[in-house]
């Protein structure tokens, strides 16, 4: 066998020391991008349908109150040292949500503090007894102007506010349809006070359109993103994410090879959820299905597609691989309040019923934590029209996505510039068989094994094909993964006996 080189000739004569310096065989890393689609407002400084890296200044790019600015900063919250990206779009052609909040008379000669929650996050106004409603009014819209405190910093409320009198109307920033599910509340907490009951809220003119993501999405290039979270989960754009990452010619495809898991929430009641999600079939689509919140649906997408890109790396390395096989449940999204009502806390029994149902949902601790419960995808039926558990979980996607990209580049680094022969009696460094490469491949599944991401390595080396093509330069293999599962269910039997039969 003799030493291969690739730019030392074999007829030089001149003396003396010569080294070529190549790269030899790394360990398989890479980034693991997560990718934001939101709407930017006019006064942001990035370009629409472009991505841009989240290396801060959110509201400077995407405009201050935003949606994309507020997404970014939740999902940074839940997703500390990732590397996430913006890809901002325009407002639809339509009108924006509005609400009103009159501050009835009786209030005139109260003190104390009139309170507001707008998206969960809370803004209060002291009252003087020289104040009348009208004041009142007008000291809240100051109020809203200021903005507010989350995870430390300074920002704008996703509405503006006006007041004529002792009426204040307030009006989303984007047009659309998601403005509606913009919450004010006025005694959300209960430490609120009296004064809330002279606060009467009402909604006021509906928001209209959805944004088109086609041009956003096309903007992509072949850039990877694993995780896209985006608030969008009517039916046309769930159907242009599924013509954009579909296996047939999307990034999920064989000629692409890019990937992505697109992950949004639906803000609904239980039986419309559960309706919504018999229709879809998807396997690389997850609806977190929410009653209602506090929290708008963009900062769930953004807090639930981050944390899951935090706990699954798909670039990170092979001794590392087990996380990739670890359920999300119980892992807390942070940011994000549960609804209001405990009745909308969805039960075991409904949430059995949506993950059925291809719903993705959530639990709730006592202190109003929010938990991730139990990601499944939209995918329930095969070709055939038949019931198929094999997409179920987002956990196995990302699994499978990892164990091509490792076995790519394994194969692409030692098997990039080599001949192909059935046989290679001599050791030709130059030469490679499907013997050789067959090998290889358990090699790489054995150490995918060991990092905790399959499992039964000596099946898969007994029913393990390669083999050479009808055309002499190709190679073909099946590759039978068996993947790592969850432990989702512990069931017993508790058996009573007052003494034990002899």
């Amino acid at each position: 066998m003799g030493v291969q080189f690739d730019s030392i000739p074999a007829n030089l004569r001149v003396p003396l020391f010569y080294a070529e310096i190549n790269a030899g065989q790394s360990p398989y890393s890479g980034p693991s991008r997560l990718l934001l689609i939101g709407q930017k407002l006019a006064g942001g400084t990035a370009p629409s349908n472009a991505p841009i890296r989240l290396d801060g200044n959110e509201e400077g790019l995407m405009g201050a109150g935003s949606m994309l600015a507020e997404m970014a900063v939740w999902a940074r919250q839940n997703h500390p040292f990732g590397e996430i990206w913006m890809l901002p779009v325009d407002d639809p052609a339509g009108v924006a949500q509005t609400f009103t909040v009159t501050v009835a008379s009786g209030v005139g000669g109260k003190s104390g503090s009139a309170v507001l929650y707008i998206c969960g996050e809370r803004l209060e106004v002291a009252v003087a007894t020289t104040d009348d409603n009208a004041a009142v009014a007008a000291n809240l819209v100051a109020a809203i102007g200021d903005g507010y405190v989350k995870f430390g910093r300074a920002m704008s409320f996703p509405v503006t506010a006006a007041a004529a009198s002792n009426v204040i109307t307030l009006t989303a920033r984007h047009k659309g349809t998601l403005g509606a599910k913009i919450s004010i509340e006025k005694d959300l907490v209960g430490d609120e006070g009296p004064l809330a009951q002279y606060l009467t809220i009402a909604a006021g003119t509906a928001g209209t359109g959805v944004p088109a993501l086609g041009t956003a999405l096309a903007a992509l290039g072949d850039q990877e993103y694993d995780w896209i979270a985006a608030p969008y989960a009517d039916t046309t754009s769930l159907d242009t994410i599924k013509d954009f990452l579909g296996a047939t010619s999307g990034r999920w495809s064989p000629m692409q090879q890019i990937y992505g898991h697109y992950v949004t929430a639906l803000f609904d009641t239980m039986s419309n959820l559960a309706a919504f999600g018999a229709g879809r079939n998807d396997p690389n689509v997850s609806i977190m299905g929410v009653a209602n919140s506090p929290s708008p649906p963009w900062r769930w997408a953004a807090a639930v597609g981050a944390r899951i890109a935090m706990d699954k790396n798909l670039g990170g390395e092979v001794d590392q691989a087990y996380k990739i096989s670890l359920p999300l449940q119980t892992l807390d999204l942070v940011g994000i309040r549960p609804p209001k009502s405990r009745t909308d806390w969805f039960s075991i029994l409904q949430r059995n019923q949506l993950y059925q149902d291809g719903i993705a949902g959530f639990r709730v601790l006592t202190d109003g934590t929010v938990l991730m419960d139990r990601i499944v995808t939209t995918y329930q039926t095969n070709s055939y029209g038949q019931p198929d558990i094999t997409w179920l979980d987002v956990e196995t996607r990302a699994q499978m996505v990892y164990f091509v990209r490792y076995n790519r580049q394994r194969i692409t680094q030692v098997f990039g510039r080599k001949a192909l022969a059935e046989d290679n009696p001599t050791n030709n460094p130059a030469i490679v068989t499907p013997k050789i490469i067959k090998a290889e491949c358990v090699h790489i599944y054995k150490e995918l094994e060991a990092g905790g991401l399959v499992e039964n390595s000596p099946a898969f080396a007994q029913a393990l094909v390669v083999e050479r093509a009808t055309d002499p330069n190709r190679v073909n293999a099946y590759l039978p993964v068996d993947t790592v599962n969850q432990f989702r269910v512990f069931a017993a039997n508790a058996t009573t006996f007052l003494q034990y039969p002899a």
